[in-house]
């Protein structure tokens, strides 16, 4: 009797391996004959998954993207003090760290490629939806409704993150973690002080 293949499963594995490889060594140098000798496999199983290079690559910036917001997720939901949510995406770990190597890896190709430009305002998206969300429970706001102000801060708040967590991996040492939760935590002091005015 044949064995039984969990194709998801082994598709996920498949673009699994993709993502250690972009993280090591970049996009150009990925290929499926590498993505299947890491896998353990053959070129044919790669490509029964993925059309060609470029339908791998795109998978690999989901899951970065996936891994992240589903990080997030889970420290927001488990109710965390703002700042220690919001490290868990900061690249302080090897995890982290690769998942930004392997962002860094596509941005470059967001600009001009309109399948990663579509994947990146799409989590772009996500993140400013998260990041409001926290700001709204933080402030008593209901999280269904959008409030602009609350908007704003949220996106601020974004981009001070992502900004500090990008100097980090470009240079780790100048860079540690209680440098990074320093400058979040005072951003996020502003952003309080800034909504604290409306009601004063």
């Amino acid at each position: 009797m044949p064995a039984i293949v969990d194709h998801d499963k082994r598709r996920e594995q498949v673009a699994s391996v993709a993502y250690d490889l972009v993280a090591e060594m970049g996009i150009e140098a990925v290929t499926f004959r590498q993505v299947a000798g890491a896998a353990g496999s053959s070129t044919a199983i790669v490509s029964n998954y993925f059309e060609n290079k470029g339908h791998l690559l795109h998978e690999v910036y989901r899951i970065a993207n996936r891994r992240v917001m589903d990080r997030l997720q889970v420290a927001f939901e488990q109710d965390e003090d703002l700042v220690d949510c919001l490290s868990v995406v900061l690249p302080v770990t090897e995890e982290n760290r690769r998942t930004w190597h392997v962002w860094l890896a596509f941005w470059g190709r967001a600009h001009c490629d309109g399948t990663y430009r579509e994947e990146t305002a799409r989590n772009a998206g996500e993140s400013v939806g998260l990041y409001y969300r926290m700001l709204a429970r933080r402030y008593g706001v209901d999280e269904a409704k959008r409030d602009p102000q609350v908007e704003t801060l949220a996106r601020r708040l974004v981009a001070t993150v992502g900004g500090v967590a990008l100097q980090c991996v470009l240079a780790p040492d100048d860079w540690p973690l209680s440098r990074l939760r320093e400058i979040i935590a005072d951003e996020i002091a502003t952003l309080d002080a800034a909504f604290a005015q409306r009601s004063a």
